[in-house]
């Protein structure tokens, strides 16, 4: 059977140019709409990574604000207890330096034994056998008293600055340091300088002579003793010395007689408080027998001046220059 023929060829009105027509104008849409779609997925994806990346950029800003603020709170905490505890240790410091220590903590120091002199022995030797025939008891005491009536009596009164009437042991630094004044902490004197040399300067008087108080009614010239200088001198950090300086004025009654400064001065052998005070008691030892040199020939016998003045137990006053009252 023989086909019938299509007028438009074998494949119909629609041939292959209308089919491949079709076949473009089927496959344009489809790519078109796929890119789309992947754009758009795209920038979701990118909008959700720029919005993590922020979310992870203002979180880590958070915490490291947090962070910078817990710190500045530390630091803050750490500078207020460090200031509190300067502030503490400084208030510490003044007390301890300003605050009397306690007396288990401080070491107390004199001028030492007096020396016994010579003819405190002898008499007692000499004495013995007249001791052991009559049983009788001899003191030191009566003895000294024996041997001291061979000079006129004396009133003796020692003055002293203020700041030589306490208990503090002063030292010196050396003048290219300012010459400045300061005290041992832990370390004092037994009793004050003013003291500890009158009564040194008693017991070496009365070798020779009777000495009495300032308000004793006996007649008799009167000495006064101003203590200037009582300290420790430092040369160096392992060289110092005591120094001691005294002005000394006799008396008969009112009238004065005769003064002079005398000042003496002994190597410590450790730059120390211990150093300083054997230091000073030598130099006090100097200076007081330079003091019975110079009054030697110079204590007149009591006079009728001196009795008159006996009478109402008047000592001439201290010079104004001398803080402490008369003892």
């Amino acid at each position: 059977m023989i086909e019938p023929i299509n007028a438009h060829g074998p494949h119909g009105p629609h041939g292959p140019h209308d089919a491949n027509e079709a076949n473009s104008t089927n496959n344009v849409n489809p790519p078109s709409e796929a890119n789309e779609v992947n754009q758009a997925i795209e920038t979701t994806q990118a909008i959700k990574a720029i919005t993590t990346i922020t979310t992870i950029k203002a979180n880590r800003t958070g915490r490291e604000k947090r962070s910078i603020g817990a710190l500045r709170r530390v630091v803050d905490r750490v500078r207020a207890l460090t200031t509190w505890g300067l502030c503490a240790g400084v208030a510490v410091l003044v007390a301890g330096c300003a605050a009397p220590m306690s007396s288990a903590s401080l070491t107390r120091f004199d001028l030492g034994p007096p020396p016994t002199p010579a003819n405190l022995v002898a008499p007692v030797a000499s004495a013995a056998p007249a001791i052991r025939g009559s049983n009788a008891a001899v003191t030191t005491s009566d003895v000294a008293a024996a041997g001291a009536l061979r000079l006129s009596p004396l009133k003796v009164v020692v003055n002293a600055p203020s700041w030589l009437d306490s208990d503090t042991i002063y030292y010196r630094l050396p003048a290219r340091d300012g010459d400045q004044a300061r005290v041992y902490a832990n370390s004092r004197w037994l009793a004050s300088p003013a003291r500890l040399f009158e009564d040194r300067l008693r017991a070496a008087l009365s070798v020779d002579r009777p000495v009495l108080s300032a308000g004793d009614p006996t007649a008799a010239p009167a000495l006064r003793v101003e203590l200037e200088e009582f300290a420790q001198y430092f040369d160096s950090t392992s060289m110092s010395r005591g120094v001691v300086q005294i002005r000394a004025t006799l008396f008969d009654g009112t009238k004065l007689l005769a003064q002079t400064t005398l000042r003496a001065q002994a190597p410590a052998e450790t730059a120390d408080a211990a150093g300083g005070t054997r230091a000073l008691a030598a130099a006090t030892a100097a200076v007081q027998k330079q003091l019975v040199q110079w009054l030697a020939g110079r204590v007149p016998a009591p006079s009728d001046t001196t009795r008159a003045s006996a009478q109402s137990r008047a000592l001439p006053g201290a010079s104004p220059a001398s803080g402490a009252s008369a003892r």
